[in-house]
């Protein structure tokens, strides 16, 4: 996904959106999601980018998903920046707040791996959640670590994230028999 358009490569879906639908409104304008996301108006757009890539990628791999149904799927994710904007905004709605309170829905923002959280969530994917910074490691990397996830029984599918301000992408790995 990226500022213009997102796809999916099994699917060979290439869309562009930009000129008629905002980040935002893309999920309901576009159908991406089986069922509203809970106070997705409120979420940064890393978050909302986050959503929207899982939902293409769940598609792309035939994995379905229902407000009832809890999966066995991981989440490895890692950016750039981690929560830098996150906590700049933050701290500026705690300037402009007299320096003496925050909005609480901007503070969960802080955290870095909290854009996946929001994914989990929405996805029933209760699996295990980890975040790494982009200098750390490459996509290979955690395509391996995923792997590895599964052989060990820590989850049935991984979700493998690149998150940018260009481009965002999620693999899915699994057990290919």
């Amino acid at each position: 996904m990226s500022k213009e358009s997102y796809g999916s490569e099994r699917l060979g879906l290439d869309v562009e959106y930009a000129s008629r639908a905002t980040l935002r409104g893309l999920g309901k304008e576009d159908g991406l999601f089986a069922y509203s996301v809970k106070n997705f108006g409120r979420f940064p757009a890393i978050a909302q980018r986050a959503c929207y890539v899982t939902a293409l990628a769940m598609r792309d791999a035939g994995l379905d998903y229902s407000k009832e149904q809890k999966q066995e799927i991981g989440l490895l994710g890692m950016d750039e920046y981690g929560c830098e904007k996150a906590n700049m905004d933050y701290f500026q709605d705690y300037v402009d707040g007299g320096r003496s309170m925050a909005r609480a829905n901007l503070f969960i923002y802080t955290l870095p791996s909290s854009p996946l959280a929001e994914a989990a969530v929405h996805f029933g994917l209760q699996g295990p959640l980890y975040y790494y910074r982009r200098q750390d490691s490459k996509v290979d990397e955690l395509i391996s670590i995923a792997r590895r996830m599964i052989e060990e029984g820590q989850a049935d599918y991984v979700m493998v994230y690149e998150l940018s301000d260009t481009m965002d992408r999620c693999h899915v790995v699994g057990v290919v028999d």
